[in-house]
C-alpha cells in the first residue's frame, strides 16, 4: 500500500455522504484520501440550509473535504465561500456536473454546459474574489460531448485548474455507460490531468482505467463505493476475508445508524436515511433482493433494528470481497 500513489476521492451522493458517512467508512474500512461533501443549494433569498452548512465543518470531519456550491450567481456562491471559509473549509467546488433536469433546465449544474458565455462571466467572477481554492466537477456536456470542446477552454481562460470530469453527458444521468473517448477529449484539452469520475465498481475497473489513462492520478469514487465500503482500501491492496469484512461493516453501519439517531429530529427521517443506505449496501451481499426488502418493509425503528439483526446474523454470502 505504502507504493500507492494515486488519490482516491470520496464523490457526494445527497443524502447519504454526509459527515457521518464519511467518518464511518474512514474509522472501518478507510483508503479515501479527501472527500467532495454534497452540493449546498443557494437560494435568491439568501437562505441556506443549515445542516448542509454544517456537514463541511473541517472539525467534525476525519476527512479533508471539500465543500460544493450549486448555483449560476457569483454573490451566492462567493456567501457559501466566505461561510465555509470560518469554518475551516480549504477548498470550494462549483458543481457544474449535476444531471437532473429540474436542476440543469434553472441552468445550474450541467444546465450551465450549455450557456457559454454565463459560464464565462461566473467563473470569471468567482475567481476574481473567492476567499479559498477555487475548482469545478463537470460533465463531458450537458446533450453532447461536442460541448467540452468550447467549455473547457473557458475553464482553462479563467485559470482554474484542479477540474473533475464525469465521464458522461449530463442527459445521462447515471445510465448507459461511461465514455471513455469523451473523457480523452477532455483530457486533451486541458492542461492539468483532471480527476476522473464515473462508473468505478471494482478494482479491475479501476485497474483498466488507469491503464487507459496513464496521467490521471486522482480518482472520484461514489456508488460504487456505497455498494462496497471496503472499494477504495482494496483499490489500494488490502485484503479481506468474510470475517474482518463483516465486522468492519458491522462497525460502520451501527456509527451511521447512531450518528443519525443522534442529530437533530434524526428520529423523525432515520428510516429514509437507513433506506437509502441500504439501496446500495445490499448489494454487498449475494442475496441483494432479499436484504433490500427485509430493509425496504421497516415501518418503525425498531422493524429496522430487527431487519439489521436478521441480516447481520444470517449467513448470507458476501460477493464483495478482494474487489
Amino acid at each position: 500500500m505504502n507504493s500507492f500513489d494515486h488519490h482516491l476521492v470520496l464523490a457526494p451522493i445527497r443524502g447519504i455522504t454526509n459527515y457521518i458517512y464519511r467518518n464511518a467508512i474512514t474509522r472501518s474500512f478507510g483508503g479515501a484520501d479527501s472527500a467532495l461533501a454534497p452540493y449546498i443549494v443557494t437560494k435568491s433569498d439568501g437562505e441556506l440550509n443549515k445542516r448542509q452548512l454544517h456537514d463541511v465543518t473541517a472539525s467534525i470531519n476525519l476527512l479533508p473535504t471539500v465543500g460544493q456550491v450549486l448555483t449560476k450567481e457569483i454573490d451566492q456562491f462567493l456567501e457559501v465561500a466566505h461561510i465555509f471559509e470560518e469554518q475551516g473549509v480549504e477548498q470550494v467546488n462549483l458543481n457544474m456536473g449535476c444531471p437532473y433536469p429540474m436542476v440543469a433546465n434553472r441552468t445550474k449544474g450541467s444546465g450551465l454546459l450549455l450557456h457559454p458565455e454565463k459560464l464565462d462571466k461566473l467563473l470569471n467572477g468567482i475567481q476574481k474574489d473567492c476567499p479559498l481554492p477555487f475548482s469545478v466537477k463537470i460533465r463531458l456536456g450537458r446533450e453532447d460531448c461536442s460541448e467540452s470542446d468550447t467549455i473547457i477552454p473557458i475553464i482553462n481562460n479563467n485559470g482554474i485548474d484542479d477540474v473533475t470530469v464525469h465521464a458522461r453527458i449530463g442527459k445521462q444521468i447515471y445510465k448507459g455507460e461511461v465514455d471513455l473517448d469523451g473523457f480523452q477529449r477532455c483530457l486533451d484539452l486541458l492542461p492539468n490531468p483532471p480527476c476522473y469520475n464515473g462508473d468505478i465498481k471494482t478494482v479491475e475497473h479501476f485497474n483498466s482505467y488507469k491503464k487507459r489513462f496513464p496521467t490521471i492520478k486522482k480518482w472520484m469514487i461514489g456508488r460504487g463505493l456505497l455498494s462496497n465500503p471496503a472499494l477504495l482500501a482494496q483499490i489500494k491492496g488490502e485484503t479481506f476475508n468474510e470475517s474482518a469484512y463483516r465486522e468492519k461493516l458491522i462497525t460502520m453501519h451501527n456509527e451511521i445508524a447512531k450518528g443519525h439517531l443522534e442529530y437533530d429530529n434524526g428520529r423523525s427521517d432515520f428510516l429514509n436515511k437507513m433506506k437509502g443506505q441500504w439501496f446500495y449496501l445490499s448489494e454487498t451481499f449475494e442475496d441483494t433482493h432479499k436484504v433490500f426488502k427485509k430493509i425496504k418493509k421497516s415501518r418503525t425503528i425498531e422493524q429496522y433494528d430487527e431487519a439489521i439483526e436478521w441480516i447481520f446474523e444470517q449467513d448470507i454470502s458476501l460477493n464483495v470481497l478482494n474487489g
